[in-house]
C-alpha cells in the first residue's frame, strides 16, 4: 500500500491584535522598549552619529555619492587653527535626545565676520574638491552634482543662536585628543523650536525638529539626566519669538510631559487661535 501523503504542518502564527475600534495594537511594554533612550556621553553620541553617517554611505555607495568629509578631521582642523566653533545639528544633540541618529552633514556654528571667514577658508583648504555656495547666514559645501550640503558653516542670525554660541558646553574624545564644544540643553531646545517655527523650512524637516525637541524633553526626565531649566528656556523661547515664544515653549514642554504630541498646526500661536 502506498503511504498517504501528509500535509506539511505549519507553525502557528500570532495574529496581530486589534483594539475594539479595529486599529492595530501591539504590546505596550515592547513599544516602550523600542522607544527607550540611553544615557550616552556627548562625545559618544557625536561619534555614534558619525559612524551611522559613514555606514549609510557605505551601504548605499551605488546610490549615494562618496563624501570626503571626515567629522574628526573637521574638528581637528578647526581646533588646530584655533577657530572658535560649536558643533551643532544632529551631531550636537544626540547626548540630549538619548537617541543618536544618522545625518547627512556637519553643522558648525561660528561668530560672524572674520571668524566665519577663517572657518570657511579652513574647510576650503581641507576639502578643495567641494563646491562652495553662500546663503543668508550660512556657507555650505557640496559634493559636485549633489543637491544636499555636506558641511554648513553658520553664523548667528537669531538671538537664541547667539546664546548657543555664547554658552556652549565642552565634550572630549580623549582617545582622539579632541576637545570641542556642543550646544547646552536649553539653547539646543530653543534652536529646535526656532526651526519648528520657520515657515520656509521644509515641513518634513520641521516635523523632525519636533521629534528631536520631544526627545530632549523626554530624555531630561530619565534617571541620571539633568532637568530642564525652565526659566532659562522661557527666556530663550522669547528670543526666538518675542512676545509669545517664552510662554509657548513652556506650554510645549508641559504638553510633551503629559504624553501629548506636538503638531505643526499647534505652534507659533496657532494652537491658541
Amino acid at each position: 500500500m502506498r503511504a498517504k501523503l501528509r500535509k506539511p504542518v505549519s507553525k502557528k502564527t500570532t495574529v496581530p491584535k486589534t483594539k475594539g475600534n479595529g486599529r492595530p495594537w501591539s504590546d505596550p511594554k515592547w513599544e516602550e522598549a523600542k522607544a527607550a533612550r540611553r544615557n550616552v556621553d556627548h562625545n559618544e553620541a557625536v561619534q555614534e552619529s558619525f559612524f551611522l553617517q559613514k555606514q549609510y554611505r557605505s551601504r548605499w555607495s551605488d546610490k549615494v555619492a562618496a563624501s570626503p568629509v571626515d567629522l574628526n578631521q573637521v574638528l581637528r582642523t578647526l581646533i588646530r587653527k584655533k577657530i572658535r566653533f560649536v558643533l551643532t545639528g544632529t551631531h550636537g544633540i544626540g547626548g540630549w535626545t538619548g537617541v543618536p541618529r544618522d545625518t547627512h552633514d556637519v553643522d558648525l556654528l561660528v561668530k560672524g565676520g572674520r571668524t566665519h571667514g577663517r572657518a570657511v577658508q579652513a574647510m576650503k583648504e581641507l576639502y578643495p574638491g567641494l563646491l562652495v555656495l553662500d546663503f543668508a547666514g550660512v556657507t555650505s559645501f557640496f559634493i559636485p552634482g549633489e543637491k544636499r550640503s555636506v558641511i554648513d558653516v553658520t553664523y548667528p542670525h537669531r538671538a537664541d543662536i547667539e546664546e548657543t554660541l555664547a554658552h556652549p558646553i565642552w565634550t572630549e574624545d580623549k582617545a582622539a585628543a579632541l576637545r570641542y564644544r556642543i550646544p547646552d540643553l536649553e539653547p539646543a531646545m530653543a534652536n529646535k523650536y526656532g526651526a519648528m517655527l520657520t515657515p520656509t523650512r521644509e515641513s518634513r524637516k520641521r516635523r523632525q525638529d519636533i521629534l528631536d525637541f520631544e526627545a530632549m524633553i523626554d530624555h531630561s526626565m530619565d534617571p541620571g539626566q539633568r532637568p530642564i531649566d525652565l526659566e532659562r528656556l522661557a527666556l530663550l523661547g522669547e528670543k526666538v519669538w518675542p512676545g509669545g515664544g517664552g510662554e509657548e515653549i513652556l506650554r510645549l514642554v508641559d504638553q510633551v510631559k503629559s504624553g501629548k504630541p506636538i503638531t505643526l498646526e499647534s505652534i507659533g500661536g496657532q494652537g491658541n487661535a
